[in-house]
């Protein structure tokens, strides 16, 4: 059940926030029927400029964003003011430690070749769950609440070679590891991840740590901020963590016995009667009221504590000072987007910076950070129409991340492959959301911004009216060209000439069943996705891989396209679908793309013959072959030891249920390949342990090992 629980946790929070702020009035797309006429928010309104040292417009600002909130009509509960969502709602996700011990690890010859962790922009490294060394073959893996090291090279061996673990749990904590970024020639290492105290406010950690000896890894120091973790990117040294911080709202906005409650209502009463004087009187008087008591209370409790506990000494922590804040004109919730910036091998001082800002999507360049905000996020206005601010951030390699301008595009951008900068430009994706008097229309467009001044991002290109009624579904814009997956019933591949930033065009269309969410280049002449296929009729719940000739942009040309079998009417999914470290791809030489191998995680169920899979899917891609794509065969890491007593925590007497349960917590996570002298091997790891292959011949196992696990506390599959 973690895959189902865990996986998305990146999401929850922000989603939810999205969600909340909605409900209460922000402007999450156009109005319908009947509402005022849709309006647009002036970008100069979201221009970002710091507070001052004093702090005494940031307390202004809180004031009169707390009586907007205070006072919207769209109400979240009841009769009370509609809440803001609390960062403090505690862990979403259930998991337990693994066991084992800790021991060294041998080592043999180095692999000649590794696969690395597959990220959207060349010198950008992104955290992912496992790293591996390229020097010696191994595998630093996060498994649990635990750090583990596989000495994985040579295959030969693997069983019995020892396996080394760091408990990266404190007492009294609950921490979630999200993602690790190494260094190995400076023998360090960092983990990122959310650490829960029982109080329920979160701490996004970062634990720096020593490797120099892989088989017993020390903790050096602990770097928290108040709030959940968003992303992060790594450029060199630096390190760029994106984390988001709710304060907790003051105990009078929810209180109906409060006196300001009354005004409240009376307030509520005159507008809905359509007294505006009465109104605006009231607005103003209840506005004061909380400036007052907003300054009786001061910017502390508003503000993040940021910490440093180095290991055996004793923690040292401030507070994000006002001035360290940036905010926009345009009144929005009190979220906060906070970027602390380190170096990973510890050369360079800690450095921090804030935005008042509710977004949760990232995109980062070698230069710049970009921080998006849906505009259900700033304005509480129904009229409001759907788009998106974009906040650029200079990136320094000694200094705190800069805030240098906002562009806006119309619409919501789906992830951070929607977004690309090049030769100064950026390239953004967005689907926009319109309501009309009888039905919902999407209109999806790529605005071009320039992004190499200070100060601005400008509009000066857009391509409008992509696939009018259908919403992107995958999009990877990649040098002087762009590719966008639009989908409805019939799955809409788009070439796009960006050669020309103030006229992007589209150069191609190609219709096809399904559509593709993952769209992953080889070289400049062919393109490998994967996503949902589907026939004229629709989706069919199964997997889709496709491989595209784009050699030339004007004439895109499927090559192949295959659907693996999960079973009769079946159902299958992969991680990698929307997760691209889970696609692994490995040209069979550094000199060419192709031909090489793909390898996905792959779950699959089917209710008519009882069929379940939980492991990996290996793919040959060949575009010169007969059959450019090839199911070479399929990992199964259903099968380890354990399933006994994991299937006595699945509280059933049926087989079935418990089958199906051990099957998804046997969780199929990352592939890695190492290619030697001998050959390539193939490395799959899930949840319970790892399975060395011959990269040519999945079916040929060579070397197993368990890792170490507890069943999940408190999860149980019905007895259907």
């Amino acid at each position: 059940m973690r895959a189902l629980v865990e996986s998305p946790r990146r999401l929850l929070l922000p989603l939810l926030l999205m969600l909340s702020l909605s409900a209460c009035g922000g402007g999450a797309s156009s109005p319908g029927p009947g509402d005022e006429e849709p309006v647009a928010t002036p970008k100069a309104s979201l221009q970002p400029r710091n507070f001052a040292a004093d702090c005494g417009d940031f307390l202004g600002y809180v004031a009169e964003s707390l009586r907007n909130q205070y006072l919207n009509v769209y109400q979240c509960y009841a009769d009370q003011p509609c809440p803001m969502l609390s960062v403090a709602g505690g862990p979403l996700v259930t998991d337990a430690p693994g066991s084992g011990s800790s021991s060294g690890g041998g080592g043999a010859a180095a692999p000649e070749r590794v696969s690395q962790t597959n990220t959207q922009e060349a010198g950008v490294d992104e955290a992912d769950i496992a790293k591996v060394d390229a020097s010696d073959g191994r595998i630093y893996l996060l498994s649990g609440h635990r750090l583990l090291v596989v000495d994985a090279y040579p295959a030969e061996g693997l069983a019995e070679r020892p396996l080394a673990e760091l408990e990266l749990q404190r007492e009294g904590e609950t921490f979630y590891p999200q993602g690790l970024y190494l260094d190995a020639a400076q023998d360090r290492l960092v983990v990122l991840g959310d650490a829960y105290d029982g109080s329920y406010r979160g701490e996004a950690t970062a634990i720096r740590i020593d490797i120099a000896d892989p088989s017993a890894p020390v903790e050096l120091e602990r770097l928290a901020v108040q709030g959940y973790s968003i992303d992060s990117r790594r450029v060199g040294q630096r390190v760029h963590r994106v984390v988001g911080y709710q304060p907790d709202l003051p105990a009078w906005f929810y209180d109906s016995s409060d006196a300001l409650h009354g005004k409240r209502q009376r307030y509520l009463d005159a507008r809905a009667a359509g007294r505006d004087g009465e109104a605006e009187s009231l607005r103003t008087e209840i506005g004061s009221e909380i400036a007052a008591r907003v300054r009786a209370a001061g910017a502390g409790p508003l503000l993040p504590r940021l910490r440093r506990t180095p290991a055996g000494v004793a923690p040292s922590e401030r507070s994000l000072a006002c001035a360290e804040i940036a905010h926009a004109e345009v009144s929005t919730g009190l979220g906060l987007a906070l970027i602390d910036s380190f170096s990973l091998d510890g050369s360079t001082p800690r450095a921090s910076s804030g935005l008042i800002n509710n977004g949760y999507l990232v995109y980062g360049s070698a230069d710049n950070l970009y921080l998006l905000q849906p505009s259900s996020g700033w304005f509480f206005a129904p009229a409001q129409i759907e788009e998106t601010a974009i906040y650029r951030l200079a990136l320094s390699a000694t200094a705190a991340a800069r805030f240098q301008g906002v562009g806006k595009v119309a619409g919501h951008v789906r992830d951070a492959y929607s977004l690309s900068e090049y030769q100064g430009y950026l390239r953004v994706a967005s689907t926009q959301s319109q309501f009309g008097p009888d039905r919902v229309r999407s209109a999806n467009r790529l605005t071009v911004l320039k992004a190499d001044v200070a100060g601005d991002l400008p509009e000066v290109g857009l391509l409008a009216d992509l696939a009018p009624g259908e919403r992107i579904q995958g999009a990877r814009l990649i040098g002087a060209r762009g590719y966008l997956v639009t989908f409805r019933q019939i799955d809409p591949l788009f070439g796009l000439d960006l050669s020309d930033p103030t006229r992007p065009r589209v150069a191609s269309e190609l219709k096809l069943p399904g559509f593709s969410s993952h769209l992953q280049p080889l070289g400049e002449d062919y393109l490998l996705t994967v996503g949902r296929a589907g026939s004229d009729e629709g989706l069919n719940g199964q997997i889709g891989i496709q491989l595209f000739s784009v050699r030339e942009l004007a004439n895109i040309r499927q090559l192949a396209g295959i659907t693996p079998q999960a079973g009769g009417s079946g159902y299958s999914y992969s991680v990698a679908e929307y997760d691209p470290h889970a696609f692994t791809y490995f040209a069979d030489t550094e000199a060419a793309a192709t031909p090489g191998r793909l390898v996905i995680p792959m779950q699959s169920w089917s209710e008519q013959s009882d069929e379940q899979f939980s492991g990996f899917l290996v793919v040959r891609v060949d575009p010169a072959d007969s059959s450019p794509l090839r199911e070479l065969g399929r990992i199964s890491h259903g099968d380890f030891p354990g399933r006994e007593e994991v299937c006595a925590g699945a509280a059933s007497d049926s087989p079935a249920p418990c089958e199906q349960y051990y099957l998804r917590y046997a969780e199929p996570r990352r592939a890695v390949f190492q290619q030697g002298s001998s050959g390539s091997v193939l490395y799959t790891i899930s949840s319970v342990g790892i399975i060395a292959s011959a990269a040519a011949a999945p079916a040929t196992e060579i070397a197993r090992k368990e890792l170490p696990y507890e069943p999940v506390c408190c999860y149980a599959l019905p007895a259907d």
